[in-house]
């Protein structure tokens, strides 16, 4: 049986025991203005019930959840201050609020609203600082536009403590909420002007220069890697071998899933270079040859960073799977090997559709980007 099925099985037996077996089609069609007075009395009559005891043990029992980072807050204003200066001056750094209009995650990137903490005031928590940062920078592009100030590009950069709703591994350092540091830029898509390609290239920079400058703080990073990816060769290889897309849906965050082994994909996994893969390649799983669209983001932006960073290694990875729904096309991950010789992911990013969506053209453009810096503290601290 699926999960799904268990759900709804579970929340009918729920409304039979209330004697209401339409409640969540009334509550969920009953208009804002009518449904929150009775949810605000509810909670308020729920907060009354509780003791002092009773929200230190919730505390206690949940302290993932409402805890405090094992990071100090002093290591982390260093960091953030360190990234800030590094940040291109083009960049706006703003303070976001703690709150976003409910549905911003799931409506954007098809994130399950249940990972994220919505609060029964037509808001949810912040989950993702890119996010966030996208729809500040879709109300700014339409001011814009409307001042037929059409070919100005926004730049926000900002750090937030987001939360998330789903568990974490907690002996892999990660907790409920944590600090995300995000990089947010979109406009016009203009002729003869690629748009993704040159701020993908510039977030990656960027990323690269806060993690050589982070080894002032006692940080360590080795074999760091830019994995350049586009989320779109996974799409057309799930249709053109008929994989169970729901299967990889379900484990694209689990690093021990290894995709092509698991349904014996017979493509490269990494390659340095586009010229060590033919258009043989791509026919023989189905695909169409896409040599020359890879040769173009080569050159755009493969070939320029190498070539300002010569001791990094860049490469293209067709086995990411993480982003399917999230992720527009091109997107990447930057990794690095701790001292206990561990490889972590230190940042993502990559081109989304939000700008697109929220201003409805398709000329509209934006590129986002985020650092774990809670995680980077706690794993590349040279002990």
């Amino acid at each position: 049986m699926k999960v799904s099925k268990k759900k709804d099985m579970m929340l009918r037996s729920i409304c039979q025991e209330l004697g209401a077996n339409k409640i969540f089609e009334i509550l969920s069609k009953t208009p804002q203005r009518r449904l929150q007075p009775i949810l605000l009395e509810a909670w308020k009559r729920r907060a009354k019930t509780k003791t002092p005891a009773d929200i230190l043990r919730a505390y206690e029992q949940k302290y993932q959840f409402f805890g405090v980072s094992s990071i100090s807050q002093r290591k982390l204003i260093e960091f953030i201050q360190l990234c800030f200066k590094i940040a291109s001056i083009d960049f706006d750094i703003v303070e976001t609020s703690p709150i976003t209009p409910l549905g911003l995650n799931s409506v954007l990137s098809h994130v399950s609203q249940n990972n994220i903490l919505s609060t029964i005031k037509d808001a949810e928590v912040v989950g993702d600082i890119t996010s966030q940062l996208a729809i500040e920078c879709a109300y700014r592009r339409k001011k814009l536009i409307i001042d037929t100030k059409i070919n100005d590009v926004v730049h926000l950069c900002s750090s937030h403590r987001v939360l998330r709703m789903q568990p974490f591994d907690s002996s892999k350092g990660y907790m409920q909420h944590f600090n995300l540091l995000g990089l947010c830029s979109g406009g016009r898509g203009i002729k003869d002007d690629p748009f993704i390609i040159k701020w993908i290239r510039e977030h990656i920079s960027m990323i690269i220069e806060m993690i050589n400058n982070l080894k002032k703080f006692g940080l360590s990073f080795s074999n760091i890697s830019v994995n350049l990816s586009d989320i779109k060769f996974l799409d057309q290889l799930l249709t053109s071998l008929c994989l169970p897309r729901s299967e990889v849906n379900r484990y694209s965050l689990n690093d021990d899933f290894d995709l092509f082994q698991t349904y014996q994909i017979k493509f490269p996994r990494e390659i340095e270079s586009i010229s060590d893969i033919s258009k043989e390649t791509f026919e023989s799983c189905g695909l169409v040859d896409q040599t020359t669209y890879y040769t173009h983001l080569e050159k755009g932006i493969i070939l320029p960073l190498r070539k300002k960073y010569p001791l990094i290694r860049f490469c293209f990875d067709f086995t990411r799977k993480a982003g399917l729904g999230y992720y527009k096309h091109v997107c990447f991950h930057v990794f690095a090997t701790t001292q206990d010789g561990n490889r972590i992911q230190v940042a993502d990013g990559g081109a989304v559709d939000w700008l697109e969506k929220f201003l409805q053209n398709k000329k509209e453009h934006m590129v986002t980007s985020g650092i774990g810096s809670e995680l980077i503290h706690k794993l590349f601290m040279v002990k």
